[in-house]
């Protein structure tokens, strides 16, 4: 296992807060900021364009974190789209397939709005979206299996939904894909960072910068089996061998499907952040955020009045107080002890409406989240509800 509290030397927001708000957003270690601060103060310049130093710099910088990822991730780094976020990486593989009226796609009923709204929206093109249920906060990939027809051309789910925090067997959902010839798109918000990933069996893979990853807002990735299965679906500068009032002609991937001006230091930030990620091991971090998640749902569970809706060992824990507003509560939190939680829908909330409530408290956990910041969490909670 790794060093924590030199860990948290690196995020020094955590000493003014207990932060377990990971899901929505990591927070930013020192070496990001610092590589971003170093791209303003002593480079800055535009990627892929001008022959002068800075912007050579800049482009060599940029592209090194496409490397980083790609080693990351066990792919070459062509295959990596630099997106802003998981939504823009889902958007861009809906918008880049060329859809015919009565195809299908499968999607379930745990996802995130990033993962639904698009494919829903494709309704209007005539495609037919079905959504399949989970068996308490976990898909069966028979279930999927079954309800594959003749006209499903893709399958979206996600990797670990952001209400409960279980992990899907998007493996053998993937097998289950291939086997009939569709493809598989797999949202991995939540999944990407916190535990080992592997491609294998996905055709797509949605990445966000600023979670798992410990990068900055703004930045993501898409990961395409292959490079050349999407159509472009925004068009611009940057992305060709030459233009004609006839004719374009494009630049292989992934500069075709990254016109205009990126998130230059967003993804140059996100190197170093990545590169912190991996000193410390997906495995260790899995490992850590576990045990947390399993502490953070034996102390709540205990408590008169508590309902938790995650299960265990999961370093997402989603609960609700009877008789308290969610939002209400999580203020409350914030107030006692400035405990920082996410409440509400958490943009999903087709599955957060299921649990018949008006949103959840959720405290989700990070590499950089201690035992004894749960522990506040738990007597926090215990004490706001009288149960002290």
């Amino acid at each position: 296992m790794y060093d924590i509290q030199k860990l948290r030397e690196e995020f020094p927001i955590l000493s003014k807060c207990v932060y377990l708000d990971s899901a929505s957003t990591s927070q930013t270690p020192r070496c990001s900021v610092e590589a971003m601060c170093e791209y303003f103060y002593e480079y800055a310049a535009n990627h892929g364009r001008g022959a002068h130093h800075l912007a050579r710099k800049t482009t060599e910088k940029y592209e090194e974190t496409r490397s980083l990822l790609g080693k990351f991730l066990k792919v070459t780094p062509d295959h990596l789209i630099f997106t802003k976020n998981t939504t823009d990486s889902v958007n861009m593989v809906a918008n880049g397939i060329t859809w015919k009226r009565g195809d299908e796609i499968i999607t379930t009923w745990l996802e995130h709005h990033s993962n639904l709204l698009p494919w829903m929206n494709l309704r209007k093109k005539g495609v037919r979206v079905t959504i399949v249920p989970h068996e308490n906060g976990y898909l069966n990939p028979l279930t999927i299996q079954e309800t594959i027809t003749s006209k499903t051309r893709l399958i979206a789910v996600t990797h670990m939904p952001n209400i409960l925090g279980t992990a899907q067997p998007v493996e053998e959902i993937g097998c289950v894909a291939h086997d009939a010839g569709v493809q598989l798109v797999v949202d991995g918000a939540q999944s990407v960072g916190h535990f080992p990933v592997d491609v294998t069996n996905i055709d797509y893979l949605a990445i966000p910068g600023h979670k798992g990853l410990l990068g900055p807002q703004g930045t993501g990735a898409l990961y395409m089996k292959d490079p050349e299965s999407l159509n472009c679906s925004i068009f611009g500068g940057g992305m060709v061998v030459s233009v004609s009032h006839k004719a374009v002609k494009l630049l292989p991937p992934p500069s075709k499907f990254e016109p205009g001006t990126p998130n230059i230091p967003g993804v140059i930030g996100l190197g170093p952040a990545i590169e912190l990620v991996n000193s410390l091991g997906v495995g260790n971090i899995h490992a850590h955020e576990k045990q947390l998640g399993s502490d953070m749902y034996r102390g709540l569970v205990k408590i008169p009045g508590v309902n938790v809706y995650s299960p265990q060992g999961t370093g997402v824990v989603s609960f609700n107080v009877a008789g308290e507003n969610p939002n209400e509560f999580a203020r409350k939190l914030d107030d006692y002890r400035k405990v920082c939680v996410r409440s509400g829908m958490h943009c999903a909330e087709p599955l957060a409406s299921s649990y018949h409530c008006a949103g959840t408290i959720r405290a989700s956990v990070g590499c950089y989240t201690t035992k004894d910041e749960v522990e506040v969490l738990v007597e926090s909670v215990r004490h706001l509800t009288g149960n002290a």
